[in-house]
């Protein structure tokens, strides 16, 4: 008797622990940038360079940029790696160097971003990005 008591404590608790309060909506858009779209940013001294490119999305509504997350992940071949991605560099010359790709976004829209440590005029090539938003 003991068992069955408890089996109906635990499934009762389980039960009641599901709500669909605490569904999880999910969106998932594919972006991708020709190189072409990256817009060379400075400051006034035309130092601290870097690119970046808008997009506009309205799928960023004032709800889930309140009560959700959106992440950003950077298509590389067959796999995908998660923003910011980070890699460093060293060429024939021994100059070396890192790349970082990082995201932020607003209710309406996302900002990509790629920065070189060497601040070095080199606009970034076509990049493939996919974007998760859940609410």
């Amino acid at each position: 008797m003991k068992k069955i008591l408890l089996f109906l404590l635990i499934t009762i608790s389980i039960i009641s622990c599901r709500n669909s309060d605490n569904d999880i909506n999910m969106k998932i858009i594919n972006l991708t940038v020709k190189s072409t779209d990256w817009v060379e940013n400075v400051d006034t001294a035309g130092l601290n360079r870097y690119y970046s490119c808008h997009f506009s999305m309205p799928e960023i509504t004032s709800s889930i940029f309140n009560n959700g997350t959106a992440s950003a992940y950077i298509m590389l071949s067959n796999v995908q790696q998660v923003l910011p991605y980070v890699r460093h560099y060293e060429n024939t010359a021994g100059e070396l160097w890192t790349q970082t790709i990082d995201f932020d976004y607003s209710v309406g829209g996302m900002n990509i971003y790629v920065t070189n440590s060497d601040f070095a005029v080199d606009p970034p090539g076509a990049m493939d990005f996919r974007i998760v938003l859940m609410w």
